[in-house]
Formats: structure tokens, sequence, C-alpha cells
């Protein structure tokens, strides 16, 4: 052994050496350090604890949560290509962004959040380039607001014509929303659509979820609700045109009438199943009671319609009834009786020198009317000469009614004008004259 280490000594640490430097030249070409850039996910930590704890949230969550940041690693090849195989890397390294390093801010302010970069122990020295420089994930934060929305149906396709889509029950039929407040202040509505097209038997239920709309009618995503699906109960109808029947009972006052019924409005639209809607052209109103009515009054009954009917054109279930009441007056009118009409061939003399008239009927009806607007005439077709009671006809105005004894008037018809001279107070009149 001292023999080995006693010849040639000098040659041999010499040749150490050589093999020692040639191994570092082999591996410096084998296996030479190089930089290799490496995509890592941001993980962020206290996520829940921080919106839960001071009840705020991240308004601009969708553009950090697959947050990604670029590392350029300095290495030897073959453990930066250890590394890539399989993706390892995603274990090896990591990039973290702490939000309770976060500070209150306006919602149009942003929380810079420190990146942290760190390595498993068996790559602890590996070095990125990027070691002295600062990466920040930008967290924006706002004050957490809650709302209640109800929810409304939008339809798509085509139904029968002569149908229309009734109104859908939904179960249920608000839905919670939570979000940040810029993003609740943009809520419009909240809505599901339902396809119409293929309901069977008048009727469908379908799923459906609840969608959040801006006025623009932009969805917006970013939103918590307390529901992602609802129940949607919908259905058609037939829809057809029905006149209106008033029910009345009730009395007038003294001297009062009704001049007319005036309903608005006269028609409605009604919608129902087909078997029902087909056997309806009119639709009853409530009765409408009353007593000693004196003035024009307006009602407002309610429509009665079938069991599986409702009205289509209006959610109201009254309409307007308005019954038109006038006072009525008796006039007395003293018509002279040369005014009357006689047609004869007969010489005749009026006994009456007028007959009185009493008429009924609205009170500024009836006061327009004067004596000569009142034509009367008298028949004496097969009356015999002497002296004659006769009923006279008058020509009444339409809407007045003549009331009292019926007029007469005494008239005396005269032989022939031979036989019987008239005196000078009793001179007879000839036919045809009024």
């Amino acid at each position: 052994m001292n023999d080995f280490f006693g010849k040639n000594l000098g040659w041999k640490i010499f040749s150490l050496v050589i093999a020692i430097g040639l191994w570092f030249i082999v591996i410096n070409i084998k296996n030479p350090e190089e930089t290799m850039t490496f995509t890592i996910p941001v993980e962020i930590q206290n996520m829940d604890k921080l919106t839960s704890r001071y009840d705020i949230v991240i308004s601009n969550l969708d553009e950090i949560e697959n947050k990604t940041i670029s590392l350029n690693i300095r290495g030897t090849r073959l453990t930066l290509e250890k590394l890539k195989n399989n993706r390892r890397y995603l274990d090896v390294i990591k990039a973290t962004a702490n939000l309770e390093l976060f500070r209150h801010t306006k919602a149009t302010e942003v929380n810079k959040i420190p990146i942290e970069i760190t390595f498993s122990d068996e790559y602890r020295g590996l070095i990125f380039e990027e070691r002295n420089q600062i990466r920040y994930l930008d967290v924006v934060l706002e004050n957490k607001k809650t709302i209640t929305k109800p929810i409304q149906v939008e339809t798509i396709g085509q139904i029968e014509e002569g149908y229309v889509v009734l109104e859908p029950k939904l179960n249920p039929g608000e839905v919670i929303l939570t979000g940040a407040q810029s993003l609740i202040n943009k809520v419009d509505i909240v809505k599901v659509i339902v396809d119409v097209s293929d309901i069977t038997n008048n009727q469908k239920v379908a799923q459906a979820e609840p969608k959040v709309y801006d006025k623009q009618g932009k969805e917006i995503k970013d939103i918590e609700k307390n529901i992602d699906i609802i129940e949607v109960n919908i259905g058609v109808g037939k829809k057809r045109k029905v006149s209106l029947i008033p029910q009345i009972q009730g009395t007038y006052a003294e001297n009062y009438i009704s001049t007319g019924i005036k309903i608005e409005p006269e028609e409605i639209v009604i919608v129902g199943s087909k078997e029902i809607v087909d056997g309806l052209t009119q639709v009853q109103l409530s009765t409408i009671i009353f007593e000693d009515l004196d003035e024009t009054t307006t009602f407002k009954p309610d429509i009665i319609l079938p069991p599986g009917v409702r009205r289509w054109d209006s959610s109201e279930n009254k309409v307007s009834v308005t019954i038109e009441i006038k006072k009525q007056i008796v006039r007395e009118f003293k018509i002279p009786t040369s005014k009357l009409t006689l047609r004869t061939d007969k010489q005749f003399k009026y006994i009456s020198k007028e007959v009185t008239l009493y008429l009924q009927g609205i009170e500024s009806e009836v006061q327009r009317i004067t004596v000569n607007m009142l034509l009367g005439s008298i028949d004496v077709s097969g009356l015999k000469e002497g002296r004659h009671k006769v009923p006279i006809a008058f020509n009444i105005p339409k809407n007045i009614k003549q009331v009292g004894e019926s007029p007469v008037v005494e008239i005396e018809l005269i032989e022939s004008a031979e036989e019987q001279e008239p005196d000078e107070e009793e001179q007879p009149e000839q036919g045809d004259a009024p």
C-alpha cells in the first residue's frame, strides 16, 4: 500500500485533477445550466375567510381565479427537464396570493396583493430570474349587497292561431341575489326562457334556470343566486270577444225615469279552455240593486265568469254601468179647437172653444213643446147630423206620453146650408177647415 502511494505520487495527483476536470467538462456539455420558462397558476388563499368575515366580495373574481404568471427558472438541463416532464413543476413551484393582506378601498380602486413564489425542499436550489421583482395580484373588493327580485317568464316558439299564453305559475317565484354592490345595482330583471311550441293538452311543466339581466338586456353572470332551477307551469287558452249583459233590480223615485244604460266597456276579451269559451257569446254582470233612484249613477258590478275562464284584455274584474236618470213633468196644454183638423163634406161647428191636453216627459223635452207643434185631428165619418163628442188624435212628439183623460171635442154637424141659416154668434164651419 505504501508503495502505491509512494511511487509516482505526483503523476497520480495530476491524473486525478485531469479526471475531475474532464468530468466537469462532460457535465457542462451534457447537462449545462440554462433557463426555462414555466407558466404557474396563482393560488388564492383565504378568499372565503375574507368574504365571510368582512362582508365584502371580489368583483373581478372572473379575472383572477384563473390567473397565471410566467417564471424564468435557471438550473441544469436535467433538472429543468425533470420538472417539465409530466408537468411536475406544478407540484414543485407554487405561486400564492394571500387575500388577508388586503386593504379597504373604493370599488374603483385596486388591491395589489403580493404573489409569493416558493419551491419544494428538493428544488430549493433553483433560481427564478425575477426573484427581485415583486409581482402582484390585482384584486377589486366591494361591499356585498343582497336583493330579492321576482322572476319573469319570456316565452319563445309559436302557438296555434287564436290561442294565447296564459299567466305562468312559478315555484319559487322570486330569487335572492348576492354580489358586488356595483353589479347588484345594475340588475334590471331576472327571467327564465320557456319554449311554448311543444305544449300539449294546453299545459306544460318545465325546469328553467333564472338568469340576471341589466337594462340593456346583457346577462350579468358574477352574481350569486340562492336557487339554480325553478319549476314553470305554463299553459295556453283560446280567446274570444264577448258582450256584457247588466242585471238591474231597482226602483226609481216618483216622476223619475231611466233614459239609458251605458256599459263601459261593452265588450271584453276572455280566455279559457276551448270547450268553455266556444259556448260563450255574452257574459252577465253581478246584479245592480237600488231603490228610489233620482239621479244619474254609475255602478261597478263584477264580471261573472265561469270557472277556468278569465279576462284577457285587462286584469280589472269590474266594469262601469251608468244608469241615466231624468226627471219627468206633466204639462197642460190648451189647444184651440180652431187648430184641429177635420175632413168632411158636411157643415159643422165646434161647441167647445178649446180642449185640454196633458203631456208627460222629461222636463227639458216637455218645455220645448209649443201649441203649434201639437197637431190634432178628429174623425166624424159615420156620424149623423147633430151634436157629438168626438175624441181627438194628437201627433205627440217622440219620447212624450199623453196622460190623463183623452181629450174630446164637442161638435155639431149641420144638415145642410139651405135648411138652416146660421145666426151671427154660431157660424157653421166648412169641412177641411182647420
